[in-house]
């Protein structure tokens, strides 16, 4: 039997008491008849997990690049790392192209190159397991350096190591500032206690009803949007002429850079309130107990017990309120204004928890009169969503901002 690990694409031999995946397992075997795959890779093809692993592959040529006709990085947004190999596989005639895939975790990738045949560096990033470099956010790290990302073939025989270069832009941020925390959400209803089952006699008992789920506790309320100051200039860089640039104070710091051809948002909304807690599953109606009877008198079978009602879902949380901003621009360019867009609405509601459903009913008893079986439980009703938060302020007009970009390196106030 083969193991799959949650998340990644690792697998073991496990002994056969591993019950929970028996049925992945039957279904691999029905898959597997008449094909050239062998057990775990039957698993791993359902999965869409079967990689390409190079151990013992012949690999002459290797290739990276971050997809098609990307050239830079925006110190913003991830980007997957892509590498095509070309390689000779055991058992395979001649040598052939592969590259790695592409996608999230959860990607079918048959057939496609496992990123562990890599390592990837770069002292502006972090790479995780499916290859996907995040970013250094700090504008000013990489401003006239951009990114540096090397990449090694890891093989007992082939050396095989490739760097690449990325100028840094700034398409990818449209807005700057962030949003209150979430609410926290609602803990749920804990399920129904089941009915007991009828003792079989002369006449059979009946079954117990079953216990009413719990109702779910409501979401707690989103957070505030932050307090913040913003002060907004142009200013040029190395390699780009003209970019918005925006410093922001208060509850945290930050400095962006931005096309100066499109609108950027400013952003102190309210969190999201909390999601209601569910309702708890009613419990099961117990059996009701065989009659027995003699030979005077057949038996009466007990009847079966009522399903437990589902609790009720609770309330979503309340939206925070949305928070403050106050911006500075610089006098000499009014039009930054009108560029410079503010979001400080209320938090969104949180949804409403589910209704539990109703337990299941209990039979009723055997006997030369049957009892008659127990009705099923009602479902709960469900919470009703939480309400909006309150807009917050903004506040904005013209000033001197020069002191807070003229101390950044590598930036210059048009």
């Amino acid at each position: 039997m083969c193991h799959v690990s949650p998340g990644s694409d690792r697998f073991s031999p496990e002994p056969a008491r591993a019950q929970g995946f028996a049925s992945v397992f039957n279904i691999a075997l029905a898959v597997a008849i008449g094909v050239a795959l062998s057990g775990c890779g039957a698993v791993r093809s359902i999965a869409g997990i079967n990689t390409i692993h190079l151990q013992d592959a012949q690999v002459s040529a290797m290739e990276t690049d971050i997809g098609p006709d990307v050239t830079t990085i925006c110190p913003r947004q991830p980007v997957q790392m892509h590498v095509t190999v070309t390689a000779q596989l055991p058992r395979q005639p001649a040598p052939a192209g592969y590259e790695t895939w592409r996608g999230a975790n959860g990607t079918r990738r048959n057939g496609m190159l496992d990123f562990r045949n890599f390592t990837f560096s770069s002292a502006q990033g972090r790479f995780d397991e499916l290859g996907w470099f995040t970013p250094n956010p700090d504008v000013l790290a990489t401003l006239d350096s951009g990114f540096a990302i090397s990449t090694q073939l890891l093989h007992p025989n082939a050396q095989l190591a490739q760097s690449r270069h990325y100028p840094a832009d700034y398409r990818c941020i449209l807005s700057v500032g962030a949003p209150g925390g979430p609410g926290q959400p609602g803990s749920g209803g804990a399920s129904g206690y089941s009915g007991s089952d009828g003792r079989n006699g002369f006449d059979g008992q009946h079954g117990g009803y079953g216990g009413r789920g719990g109702d779910g506790a409501p979401g707690g309320p989103g957070f505030n949007g932050p307090q913040l100051r913003m002060y907004a200039t142009y200013v040029s860089t190395r390699s780009y002429p003209k970019l918005i640039a925006v410093r922001v104070l208060g509850d945290f710091e930050d400095l962006v850079l931005a096309p100066a051809d499109r609108p950027l948002t400013l952003v102190a909304v309210g969190g999201i309130g909390g999601a209601g807690g569910d309702g708890g599953i009613g419990g099961s109606g117990g059996d009701g107990g065989r009659g027995d009877g003699d030979k005077d008198r057949p038996g009466y079978g007990g009847e079966g017990g009522d399903g437990g009602d589902g609790g009720f879902g609770a309330p979503g949380g309340i939206g925070g309120d949305g928070g403050r901003i106050e911006l500075i621009y610089d006098r000499r360019y009014p039009e930054l204004a009108h560029l410079l867009h503010f979001d400080v609405s209320g938090g969104p509601p949180g949804p409403g928890g589910d209704g539990g459903s109703g337990g299941s009913q209990g039979s009723g008893g055997g006997g030369a009169r049957p009892g008659r079986d127990g009705r099923y439980g009602d479902s709960g009703g469900s919470g009703p969503d939480g309400v909006p938060g309150r807009p917050g302020q903004a506040e904005f007009g013209p000033g001197e901002v020069s002191m807070y970009f003229n101390a950044l390196p590598g930036l210059r106030m048009l």
